[in-house]
C-alpha cells in the first residue's frame, strides 16, 4: 500500500497542474468526451451481447427469418425489443474511432503543455547549471535530462491518460455486466446447497486467484524497468560522449579503454534485460494461460444449466461474453501487470527530475546584491564561496574592480578563481556575502566557448539571435579576430564546436564580445590556446575597439598579467589549496 500511495501521490503531482492551467479547458473538455464515448462503448458492448442472445438462439432452432433479423435489423420478442448486431455495430465503431482521435489530442495537448512548461523550467534560473553541479542531478530518474524531457515524459501522457480511461472502463462494464450475469446464471444446486449467481461468484473466485497469481510473477518488473531505461540511457550518453570528443580520444589512441567503457555500459542494458525478459516470460506464459483458460472455463461452468435444460444456447454464449467481461473487469490489474509496471517506471522517473527542478530553483544564495551607477565599480567584501558539498573554498573576500580598467585576478590552479567568476554572474547559489555591482552589460567568458547548433552566423551572434546585428557587422568581427576565412561558409550548418579548432573558439568568443559592445567582460583564460602574439593582438583589439569596456581576466600567463593595470591576488582568501588532481576551476559537466 505504501508502494500505491507513493505513486498516487507522483501521478497527482505531474498530473494537477496541467489540469489546472491555461489549457484546463480543454483538458476537462475532451476527457469529459474521451470518457462519455468509452463508457457509450461498454453500453453498445451490452446491447450488442443481446443481439448474440437472439441470433444463436435462432441458430439453434434453425430460425432463419430470427437469426437474420438479429444480425441486420432488430426482433421483437417476449423478452422485449433487440436491436440487430450489425445496427448497434455502426455507433460502436464510430465511438471507437472518435475516442482514439479525442485521447490522442489530449495527449498532444498534455504533452505541449508539459514539455514548454519543463524546458521553461529547466532553462530558467540557470536550472539546468544548478542540477549538473550538485548531487541531485546524480539521483535516479533525474539523469540525462534529455531523456526525461523527450521520452519519459511522452510515455508518461500516452500511459497515464490510457491505464486511466483503461480502468474507469473496467469499473463501468463491471458494473455494467455484474448483474446481468448475476441475473442469467440463476442459481446452482450443488451438494444439496443453492448457489444464487454462481457465474458471478465464479468470475470473482478466478480473477482472485489469477490477480494474486500474476502479482506473485511480476512484482520485481517495476525496479527491473525503472533500472533498464536509467541503463539505457547511460549507455547513449557514452555514445554521444564518444562523438562530442573525436580528436582527444584519436590522439590520444584511446579506442579500447573507450571500447571497454562501451562494452562496460551495454553490459549493463544487457543483464538487465535478460532479467526483465526472464520475468516477462513467465508472466506472459500466466496471462496468456488464464486468458485461454477463463472462456472454456465460462462454458464448462455454463453447460451444468445448459445440459440440464434450464437455459438456451444463446443465453450460454450471453453468460459467456458476460463472464468474460466481467472476469476481465475484475482481472484488469493482472492484465495490465507488464504495462503498469513500466508506467509506475516512467511516472517515478519524471517524479524525480521534476522535484529535482524544483529544488534546484528553490536555491538560493546568501549574496546580497547592491546596485551601483551604470559607470560604477564593482566591490566585493565579507564574500564567502563554497563547492556544492559545503566544503569552504575562499573567506572573506574583499577587492573592489575599477570601471573602465584592465584588472587580472591570479592565484594558484584550484584556488577557486572561475568559481569567483561564477558568484559574480550570479549563477553560483553557494556562496554568502555582498556584491555591489553597475546596472550594465556583462559578458563572461569562460575558456571553452560554447557554440550553440546551426550555421556560423548563429555561433557569432549568440546569445542574440542573428537578426539583431547587421551582416556588415558580424563579418567585420569575424575579420578583426583573425577568422575571415571563414566568411565564406557563415550560413552553412556545421558542427562548428568539433570543426573550430581550441584557438578558433577563442577567437570567435572575442568576435561575441565586438558585436555585444558589453560594459564589463570577464575572461577565464579565454586566450589559453592562443600563442603570445595574438594573445597580445585580441586585448589590444579590445582596447582600441571598446576603450570604454571594463575588462577582468583570470590567467596563469605572465605575458596577459603584464597587459592589464591592477591585480588581485586570491592566494590570502583561500582556506586550503584542493586535493591533488582536482581543481576547483574546473567546469562543471553535466
Amino acid at each position: 500500500m505504501q508502494h500505491l500511495r507513493l505513486l498516487l501521490k507522483d501521478v497527482w503531482y505531474l498530473t494537477r497542474p496541467y489540469f489546472v492551467s491555461e489549457d484546463r479547458k480543454w483538458a476537462w473538455g475532451l476527457l469529459a468526451a474521451v470518457l462519455t464515448l468509452t463508457f457509450s462503448m461498454v453500453g453498445l458492448d451490452v446491447l450488442q451481447s443481446f443481439s448474440r442472445n437472439v441470433y444463436y438462439t435462432a441458430l439453434q432452432q434453425h430460425d432463419a427469418k430470427t437469426f437474420l433479423r438479429g444480425l441486420f435489423w432488430y426482433v421483437h420478442n417476449e423478452e422485449g425489443f433487440v436491436l440487430g448486431f450489425f445496427i448497434i455495430t455502426i455507433p460502436l465503431i464510430l465511438c471507437s474511432i472518435y475516442t482514439t482521435y479525442l485521447q490522442q489530442m489530449l495527449g498532444l495537448r498534455w504533452r505541449r503543455w508539459l514539455t514548454m512548461r519543463m524546458t521553461r523550467q529547466w532553462m530558467e534560473n540557470q536550472t539546468y547549471f544548478r542540477i549538473a553541479i550538485t548531487t541531485s542531478g546524480l539521483e535516479a530518474g533525474a539523469d540525462n535530462p534529455d531523456q526525461r524531457i523527450q521520452e519519459d515524459l511522452n510515455s508518461f501522457v500516452t500511459d497515464t491518460l490510457t491505464q486511466f480511461i483503461s480502468l474507469l472502463s473496467n469499473i463501468v462494464t463491471l458494473f455494467s455486466y455484474v448483474g446481468l450475469l448475476w441475473a442469467l446464471s440463476g442459481p446452482l444446486e450443488l451438494w444439496g446447497m443453492s448457489i444464487p449467481g454462481y457465474f458471478f461468484w465464479a468470475a470473482l473466485i478466478y480473477s482472485v486467484v489469477a490477480t494474486w497469481v500474476t502479482h506473485l510473477a511480476g512484482h520485481r518488473l517495476a525496479g527491473l524497468q525503472f533500472f533498464q531505461q536509467r541503463a539505457e540511457a547511460d549507455f547513449r550518453y557514452s555514445l554521444v560522449h564518444v562523438r562530442n570528443n573525436t580528436e582527444g580520444i584519436a590522439l590520444y589512441r584511446g579506442e579500447a579503454e573507450e571500447q571497454a567503457g562501451l562494452d562496460r555500459s551495454f553490459s549493463s542494458v544487457y543483464t538487465n534485460f535478460l532479467s526483465i525478459m526472464r520475468r516477462t516470460k513467465w508472466l506472459g506464459l500466466l496471462t496468456t494461460g488464464l486468458d485461454v483458460v477463463s472462456g472454456n472455463f465460462a462454458l464448462l461452468i455454463g453447460s451444468i444449466r445448459y445440459f440440464a435444460g434450464k437455459m438456451s444456447f444463446g443465453t450460454l454464449m450471453q453468460l459467456v461474453m458476460a463472464f468474460s467481461r466481467v472476469q476481465g473487469a475484475l482481472g484488469w490489474l493482472a492484465n495490465s501487470y507488464a504495462a503498469l509496471t513500466t508506467w509506475h517506471a516512467e511516472v517515478a522517473r519524471l517524479a524525480t527530475f521534476q522535484r529535482v527542478m524544483d529544488r534546484a530553483q528553490a536555491m538560493r544564495n546568501d549574496v546580497r546584491v547592491h546596485p551601483a551607477p551604470a559607470g560604477g565599480d564593482m566591490a566585493v567584501s565579507g564574500l564567502d564561496v563554497f563547492r556544492p558539498d559545503g566544503v569552504a573554498l575562499l573567506r572573506d573576500v574583499h577587492f573592489t574592480l575599477a570601471h573602465g580598467q584592465m584588472t587580472v585576478v591570479t592565484g594558484p590552479s584550484g584556488t577557486g578563481k572561475s568559481t569567483l567568476f561564477r558568484v559574480l554572474a550570479g549563477i553560483w547559489p553557494f556562496a554568502r556575502g555582498d556584491v555591489t555591482r553597475p546596472d550594465t552589460p556583462m559578458m563572461f567568458v569562460p575558456q571553452r566557448p560554447y557554440v550553440p547548433t546551426g550555421t556560423l552566423h548563429r555561433a557569432v551572434t549568440y546569445p542574440a539571435g542573428v537578426e539583431n546585428h547587421p551582416v556588415a557587422d558580424v563579418i567585420e568581427a569575424l575579420q578583426l579576430v583573425g577568422l575571415g576565412a571563414l566568411v565564406p561558409r557563415m550560413e552553412m550548418e556545421e558542427a562548428w564546436g568539433q570543426t573550430l579548432s581550441p584557438g578558433e573558439l577563442q577567437r570567435l568568443a572575442f568576435a561575441r564580445i565586438l558585436l555585444a559592445r558589453p560594459g564589463w567582460v570577464f575572461l577565464d583564460e579565454s586566450t589559453s590556446n592562443l600563442d603570445s602574439v595574438a594573445e597580445g593582438e585580441l586585448y589590444g583589439l579590445l582596447r582600441q575597439v571598446c576603450p570604454d569596456m571594463t575588462v577582468i581576466s583570470i590567467t596563469h600567463r605572465q605575458s596577459v598579467v603584464d597587459m592589464h593595470v591592477h591585480t588581485i591576488d586570491l592566494s590570502p582568501f583561500a582556506v586550503q589549496p584542493p586535493a591533488e588532481g582536482i581543481s576547483a576551476d574546473a567546469s562543471p559537466q553535466p
